[in-house]
Parts: structure tokens; sequence; C-alpha cells
């Protein structure tokens, strides 16, 4: 059996397909028992509720496991009390073997607080003395489908990494990581590794509009919504004061430095070249396409 916390977010539902798709066994750790319906559609074995924050609810969750994926929520400020939660119950199940640690690419950069956060959590599952492995994933190629419909629909990209035409950032598709995950979780030979997920390209804003113009057979415009409107926008939607000033300290980081990546890692891994932005794009125009065949 393979735990999953923090299942319900994109990231721990893709793993969750993946491993399915191998025959392993689930159990999927999620807040709310309103995930459970979908988690059992996706090949869930078994499903725990309950809150990261609570020691016994994630002992309950790690008792009879062989590994564990560790997912905590996005940007959140008690992420290192959460690691270390988690460590504490991966420690007292006596047949967890491997522990593996979803953080962030270059999480050494310590002027970002959710960098530095998932650096510390590092630390912890390093000195825990449990058998383990650390991912360090890019940015999401999954983050552009959240402004899909005002790009598709009406050509504007909506985004906030690229301030000047020098930026370059690395971005991995989901389903790559995915696959990597389960390759983890289920073959021997990852004990004590830190693998960077990255995609096979340092991207431009220049090199993105580029896919986009050929995909959609349309120019592409660009739209970056104001720091204080983007706030609000997040605000409106429940994030607070953490979450925004942390995502925008990132956000003015990627701007200024960009955030480049290196694909052997992940390239070995699956044992093939990852995925390209093109194809990502190019894919989800085809789910796009058959999604809006199906309503018809």
């Amino acid at each position: 059996m393979i735990l999953i916390t923090g299942a319900n977010g994109q990231t721990g539902r893709a793993i969750i397909r993946a491993l399915s798709s191998k025959g392993e066994e689930v159990r999927a750790f999620v807040h709310k028992a309103e995930h459970i319906p979908e988690l059992k559609s996706l090949g869930v074995k078994e499903v725990v509720t309950g809150d990261m924050m609570d020691q016994e609810a994630m002992n309950e969750a790690f008792k009879g496991i062989r590994a564990a994926y560790h997912i905590c929520s996005a940007v959140n400020p008690d992420e290192v009390l959460i690691g270390q939660i988690a460590i504490n119950a991966a420690a007292r199940s006596a047949r967890i073997e491997h522990f593996v640690y979803h953080s962030v690419l270059h999480s050494v950069l310590q002027d970002l607080p959710h960098h530095q956060k998932k650096n510390l959590v590092e630390e912890i599952v390093v000195n825990s003395g449990i058998p383990f492995t650390i991912i360090q994933p890019a940015i999401l190629m999954q983050n552009v489908l959240q402004g899909w419909k005002l790009l598709s629909e009406e050509g504007i990209f909506e985004q906030r990494f690229f301030k000047s035409i020098e930026t370059r950032i690395c971005m991995v598709d989901l389903e790559d990581l995915a696959e990597a995950a389960s390759v983890i979780l289920t073959q021997p030979g990852h004990m004590g590794a830190t693998y960077e997920i990255c995609g096979p390209e340092n991207l431009s804003m220049a090199d993105m509009l580029s896919v986009f113009n050929q995909n959609f057979k349309r120019d592409i415009k660009v739209q970056t919504p104001p720091d204080e409107l983007w706030a609000a926008q997040l605000r409106k939607h429940g994030s607070g004061d953490y979450q925004i000033g942390t995502l925008l300290t990132m956000f003015h980081h990627y701007n200024e430095h960009g955030f480049p990546g290196n694909p052997n890692g992940l390239s070995w891994l699956l044992g093939r070249r990852p995925h390209d932005f093109a194809s990502f794009i190019r894919r989800t125009m085809e789910r796009t396409k058959i999604e809006s065949s199906d309503d018809v």
C-alpha cells in the first residue's frame, strides 16, 4: 500500500492515476470527505480524512503502508510543522520502507519563503533515518490551464512570470512528474536520491508565444495584471496575506533571475525525453476538443 498525502490536489491526483495504472494499491489522505467519490473513481483503494496538522490523524494514515509520497498544500505557512508531523508518523510506522517528499526546484533560494520552508523540511527528511527520496519539481506546465478559457477563446495569455524578454523559466509536464513519481515509488534504486524534475526547455515569453501562435493560428496577446489586482483576485478566492505575499515574492524573483533547470534527471527516470511545452499544448487542445464534442 502506498500513501499519498495532499491527495486531492492536481499533483496528488496525477500520481494516483500513474500508480493505479501500474496496479498499485493506493491510500489517499485528504482533508474533506467530499473528495472521496472522485478519488475512488481514480482507483484509490482507501481514503483517510483528517488534518495534516493532527499527529494522531497522520499516524493513522501511515499505519500499514510500505511507502509514502508527501505533498503539503500549496504555499502553506505551516509546511515545516506539517513535514515534521509526517516524518513522525512515518517513524512510528513499522512497515514503511520509503518516504518521498515533494519539494521544489532550487529549494536553496533562501530569499523565497516557500523555498525556504521546503528546504527546512528536506533537512528533516534527510536527518530522519527513514529511507527517503526528495523530488524537486519545476513550475508545472498545467499552471497555464488556469487561464485556458481566456487564452483559447480571446487569444489573451494572462501571466505572472515574465517582465523581460530575457527571462527564462523551466517548466515540467505534470504527467511526466507523476510517471517519474510512480517509478520512484515502485522500483528499487532511488533511496537517498534528490531529483530535479524539469522539462527539456528553459522557456522565454517569446518561446511560449511562438507555441501559442502556431497552435491557435492567431497572434496571442500578453496580459500581466498589476500586483494589486492579482492580489485582490486571490483574496476573493480565499488566499491569505502569507500566500499572496509569498507568491508575489516568488514571481518577482523569477522575473529578475529566471528559474532555469536541467532535464537529465527526469529523462533518466522516464527512459525518454520529457514532454516539451509544444507537445503539452497540442495534447491539451486535443483533449479540449474531445470534451467539447462530448458535451454536444
